[in-house]
C-alpha cells in the first residue's frame, strides 16, 4: 500500500481514484506524517460496512437475548454502539 502526503495527494487526485477503482489498489493518505485516510475501492468499503451492519444486529440479538436492566431506545443504543467503536479504535 502506497502512502501519500495530504497535498500530493489533492494535486494526483483524479489519478490516485482511477488507481483504485481500475486497480484495485489501496492508497493510503497521511497529514502531518500520520495516516488519515484511505482511498479503497467502493466494493470494498461496501463489504466492510455490510460486515459493520451484520456485528451491529448480532450484538442487539445478543443483547436482546440477553436477560437485562432498563431497555433503551434506538437511539441510545446506536449512541452506545458507536462509543463502543470508538473506545474499540484505540
Amino acid at each position: 500500500m502506497e502512502t501519500y502526503p495530504l497535498v500530493e495527494a489533492r494535486n494526483q487526485l483524479g489519478q490516485l481514484v482511477g488507481r483504485v477503482r481500475h486497480g484495485g489498489e489501496h492508497i493510503l493518505i497521511s497529514e502531518y506524517g500520520k495516516p488519515a485516510a484511505a482511498l479503497v475501492p467502493i466494493e470494498e468499503l461496501e463489504e466492510l460496512e455490510r460486515l459493520r451492519d451484520e456485528a451491529d444486529l448480532a450484538l442487539a440479538r445478543a443483547r436482546d437475548a440477553a436477560p437485562s436492566g432498563p431497555s433503551m431506545t434506538h437511539d441510545e443504543f446506536m449512541a452506545q454502539l458507536e462509543t463502543e467503536d470508538r473506545q474499540a479504535e484505540l
